[in-house]
C-alpha cells in the first residue's frame, strides 16, 4: 500500500503554448509567434510537479492511454519525480491537448480531448483510495465524482475541490450543495462572485464560509482573501513587474499553499507560501517552467517568515 501526501485527479494535457504574439490572427491569416513551448498542463499535472518540487508526494491518478502524447506525458512526470504508475491506463489513444495563444495579456485556447468513459475511471479511483493512503485529496467538483469524495471523507481525508468554468455549472445551485462536502476550495474573484451572487471579494467569502469549511478567494496579484477567527484577511502578493505567462499561477499557489497546511503552518502563512509560488510561476513560459524548489523557498522566503526553518513550526 502506497502512503502520499496528496492523491490528484483529473486530466493532463499536452500544452502548445504560443507566446508574444503581437496580435490574434484573423481568419486567413498567419501571424509569428516570438516565443513557443511544448509542454504538459491541466491542475492535476501542474499542482503534481509544483507540489514534488517543494519536497512533496503526491500520488497522480490522470487517466493516460497508449498514444505519443500519453507516453510524453508519462516521461515529463517522471522526470519531475512525479510517478506515473498510478494512472489510470487505458490500452487505446487518450489525447488531451491545449493550444494556446498569448497575446499583449490575454489567452485564447482551443482544446480536444479524447472521450473518456467517466464511470470505469470512477471505478478506478475508488479502487485507488482502497490501495493507497493520503491526506488530502484533489478533485473536480462535478457530480460524477461524488462517490469517489464520499469514499475519501470516509477515511478521514481532507477534500480539495478544483473547479473550471462552466457558464451553466458555476450558477447552479446544485454546485452550492457539492462544495458542501469539501474542507478547501480556492476559486479565482470571478469564479467566487459567480458562485456566491455577489459584488466583491468580501461578500462571496462570506457566503464561501457557509459552503465549504475553509474557502480562500484567489485575487491574482493582488494576493488572496480568507476568514479566520480574527475576521476577513486579505494576504498581499508578490509583485511581478514582468511577467511572462500566468498559466497555472492558481494550480502553483494550491500547491504551495497545500504544502504549507500539510507542513503544520498557520492558514495566513501557508496563503503566503501559496502567493509566493503563483508569483514565481508566472515568471516562465507553461504552468511549470519556473515552479519554485523547496530550495527556492528557503532562500527567499524564509527571511520573511523565520519561524518555519526546516519547514516545519519551530
Amino acid at each position: 500500500m502506497g502512503t502520499f501526501d496528496v492523491m490528484i485527479c483529473g486530466p493532463i494535457f499536452t500544452d502548445i503554448v504560443f507566446s508574444a504574439v503581437p496580435h490574434m490572427p484573423s481568419p486567413g491569416k498567419e501571424v509569428l509567434s516570438q516565443g513557443f513551448e511544448f509542454t504538459c498542463g491541466g491542475s492535476t499535472y501542474i499542482t503534481s510537479v509544483a507540489m514534488a518540487r517543494l519536497g512533496m508526494k503526491p500520488a497522480m491518478l490522470a487517466p493516460l492511454g497508449n498514444d505519443f502524447l500519453s507516453h510524453f506525458i508519462r516521461s515529463q512526470l517522471e522526470n519531475e519525480g512525479v510517478s506515473s504508475s498510478y494512472a489510470y491506463s487505458v490500452d487505446h489513444p487518450l489525447r488531451q491537448v491545449t493550444a494556446a495563444i498569448n497575446s499583449q495579456g490575454d489567452r485564447a485556447f482551443v482544446t480536444y480531448q479524447d472521450p473518456l468513459d467517466t464511470d470505469r475511471y470512477q471505478s478506478y479511483l475508488l479502487d485507488a483510495l482502497e490501495r493507497l493512503e493520503a491526506r488530502m485529496l484533489i478533485v473536480n467538483a462535478r457530480p460524477e465524482f461524488v462517490p469517489v469524495i464520499e469514499k475519501a471523507r470516509s477515511k478521514g481525508m481532507s477534500i480539495v475541490f478544483d473547479i473550471g468554468w462552466d457558464d451553466e455549472w458555476i450558477y447552479s445551485s446544485e454546485l452550492k450543495e457539492l462544495l458542501k462536502l469539501g474542507h478547501w476550495f480556492t476559486p479565482n474573484l470571478p469564479e467566487s462572485l459567480a458562485i456566491t451572487g455577489t459584488d466583491t471579494p468580501e461578500e462571496a467569502i462570506e457566503v464561501m464560509q457557509s459552503l465549504v469549511e475553509h474557502p480562500i478567494i484567489k485575487l491574482g496579484p493582488e494576493g488572496a482573501l480568507l476568514k479566520t477567527a480574527r475576521g476577513i484577511d486579505r494576504i498581499p502578493g508578490y509583485l511581478v513587474e514582468h511577467p511572462i505567462d500566468t498559466t497555472g499561477a492558481g494550480d502553483n499557489f494550491l500547491a504551495g499553499l497545500l504544502t504549507g497546511i500539510l507542513k503544520g503552518w498557520d492558514i495566513a502563512d501557508a496563503v503566503r507560501l501559496g502567493n509566493y509560488c503563483g508569483a514565481k510561476s508566472v515568471q516562465g513560459l507553461g504552468g511549470t517552467a519556473a515552479s519554485p524548489t523547496w530550495q527556492q523557498v528557503q532562500a527567499e522566503l524564509y527571511p520573511f517568515i523565520p519561524r518555519y526553518q526546516g519547514g516545519h513550526r519551530q
